[in-house]
């Protein structure tokens, strides 16, 4: 009693200086039992529920719940029964470790200073379940087999590959012929149902695996229950991939109504081919929200848990076990982008359907001519017009391309639109998130999590194909293979209007979306056709420069060249690159050279490469 404590310390006070040692001790050992005081209110819930669990273990051990024949047995006819008192084990553990974990929040406490692991509550899991050997097996492979058919129910009913393989009368691709297109792209989901129930599975996966204190039990919960189901639904969204893709490249019907607006017979409708895209699209975010899921089961399965109700051994943790899962996935969803946009779209439907690789192989002869093939007889017009980039036309090669481009570009702004609506942002907002608008009631950092998932199908897709096309143009302007060994102005310009018209379609600060691009991927194919079709005195200039600075006495013509090989350069020589590469100083004094001129986004290489061709 602290009042007693009181009146006693007052008490000896008044004596002599005889008692100052029984004064000494007798304040010590009310330090000590404040002390224990202070301990017992901190602790008196964990000494309650500590009691609590005990007397549940108690009873189940008394009653021999997981023991008994008709439970567990083999004169059980009913094996749901165990499995809802499995069940009530892990309610019963989580709402401990709830209601501790509430206590440690209110009281402001560290968690070294409020919890003792000697007075933690028991688990009921580790008691009953982990411990049972065989009761453990059982439970994981009822846990396996009834989440493998969740997915497959669910990949059944939503999956087009699944429902294709039920007869024609089930809907799949064919979405492009309904009466109402914007209807039908806008009731495409953002990403499968089967991407929501996989997040859903293991998120409840990961609270039971961390339910076990000890280790051995987590991973034999990840290897026989969370590893199958990631492999499942690889599988299923491979197949789902597999099935898009043939779908795409599958050649249209004569009958078919692309033929009247497209020269090219072999491309599918522009309904189809939005409708295809849309659903690889959300394969690709369902995708990414699947590795995601997985990821961040890993990262904050031990943060509240195994931190403040057990401590978690260091060594051997599972979350290397469930990153490589999210790797895996994470390759998955990224070479499924890849061979939708790079294999498919771009090097079956774009280069060969759309014959891009006709203009490609016209580029050499084009950029030979002095004046454009599409430019003769038009040169009375431009007397009238000025001399605007607007007299130009682009490439008739380029017509079936751009339309297919346009279209993915398209769907993509108009899923963006959605996505933007949704989160209550306006549609002429900047790259990089910094229009979104807090609506929902939902934290900053939990919205800014969804908008990175939902967006990033769009922003990948997005990324993907820019950089495919811009790598097309570039191996045109760079020529690597050496097709084009002149350049010529007049070529060249109407070069760089092909690339420029569709560098218009990648244009980021026209695009309604929150993708993150610093350049845009398209620019490096702008610089090399701006400095391509330059004016003949600017390319002169930067010739001299590059030339002064990898060979200052260059301007000297020795005997031993000859005249004609110099009058043909302009009295310049062949620009080499090992000149700049035998020192280091050179080329970096070179880049921030061509910086400077504004092709700082071109290699070295690349800009000797043109220079050297341009005449």
């Amino acid at each position: 009693n602290d009042f007693e404590l009181e009146d006693d310390v007052k008490y000896l006070g008044t004596e002599d200086g005889d008692n100052s040692a029984v004064k000494h001790n007798f304040l010590k050992a009310a330090e000590i039992l404040q002390h224990l005081k202070q301990n017992v209110y901190s602790h008196s819930h964990i000494y309650f529920l500590r009691e609590v669990s005990r007397m549940a273990r108690h009873a189940l051990r008394a009653k021999s719940f997981f023991h008994h024949p008709d439970v567990v047995g083999m004169e059980c006819s009913d094996c749901t029964i165990v499995l809802r008192g499995i069940e009530q084990l892990f309610l019963f553990d989580s709402f401990v470790e709830e209601t501790i974990h509430k206590f440690v929040v209110e009281s402001e406490q560290t968690v070294e200073d409020t919890i003792d692991p000697l007075i933690s509550p028991p688990k009921l899991t580790d008691s009953f379940l982990s411990t049972n050997e065989d009761l453990m097996e059982w439970w994981m492979t009822q846990e396996r087999l009834g989440a493998i058919h969740l997915l497959e129910k669910c990949a059944s009913s939503t999956l087009s590959s699944s429902q294709s393989q039920k007869g024609p009368s089930q809907k799949s691709l064919e979405i492009g012929h309904s009466s109402n297109e914007n209807e039908t792209l806008k009731s495409q989901p953002l990403f499968p149902a089967i991407s929501e129930l996989f997040a859903a599975l293991i998120h409840s996966g990961r609270k039971k695996s961390t339910s076990f204190s000890d280790n051995r039990s987590q991973h034999l919960y990840i290897a026989n229950v969370i590893a199958p189901l990631c492999s499942i639904f690889v599988d299923l969204i491979h197949t789902e991939a597999s099935f898009l893709r043939k779908k795409l490249l599958s050649r249209p019907a004569l009958s078919s109504t692309s033929s009247s607006i497209l020269r090219s017979p072999n491309l599918v409708s522009d309904m189809d081919l939005k409708a295809n895209i849309s659903q690889w699209i959300s394969v690709i975010s369902g995708a990414n929200v699947a590795a995601q899921a997985v990821r961040r089961s890993q990262s904050t399965g031990g943060t509240r848990g195994n931190a403040v109700y057990f401590s978690q051994p260091a060594s051997s943790s599972p979350i290397d076990v469930l990153e490589r899962l999210a790797q895996s996935i994470e390759k998955l969803r990224d070479a499924i982008c890849e061979d939708f946009i790079i294999s498919a779209f771009v090097e079956t439907i774009v280069m060969e359907r759309a014959k891009f690789a006709s203009y490609m192989m016209r580029c050499p002869f084009l950029l030979s001519q002095a004046e454009s093939m599409e430019r003769r007889g038009q040169r009375e017009k431009d007397d009238g017009h000025g001399n605007g980039r607007n007299i130009w036309t682009l490439s008739p090669d380029l017509n079936d391309s751009f339309h297919v481009v346009s279209i993915i570009v398209k769907t993509l702004k108009s899923n963006m639109m959605k996505l933007n609506d949704m989160f209550g942002s306006d549609n002429s907002g900047t790259l990089d998130g910094s229009n979104v608008r807090s609506g929902g009631g939902m934290e900053p950092n939990t919205e800014q999590s969804m908008m990175t998932m939902l967006f990033f199908g769009n922003r990948s897709v997005f990324g993907t194909l820019s950089s495919a096309i811009s790598a097309k143009f570039l191996e045109i302007a760079v020529d690597p293979q050496g097709m084009a060994p002149e350049i010529r102005r007049g070529g060249a310009q109407q070069f760089n209007h092909d690339v420029l018209t569709f560098a218009e379609l990648f244009d980021s600060h026209s695009f309604p979306s929150r993708i993150s691009t610093n350049i845009n991927p398209m620019e490096r194919a702008c610089a090399a056709s701006r400095l391509m079709s330059a004016e003949p005195a600017h390319i002169q200039s930067l010739r001299k420069a590059l030339n002064d600075l990898a060979t200052p006495s260059s301007g000297i013509i020795t005997l031993f060249e000859r005249r004609n090989d110099v009058e043909e350069h302009d009295f310049m020589p062949r620009l080499n690159l090992d000149d700049f590469y035998a020192d280091e100083r050179l080329v970096e004094e070179a880049q921030s050279m061509l910086s400077a001129k504004g092709y700082g986004v071109l290699e070295l290489e690349e800009v000797l490469s043109i220079i050297n061709r341009v005449r």
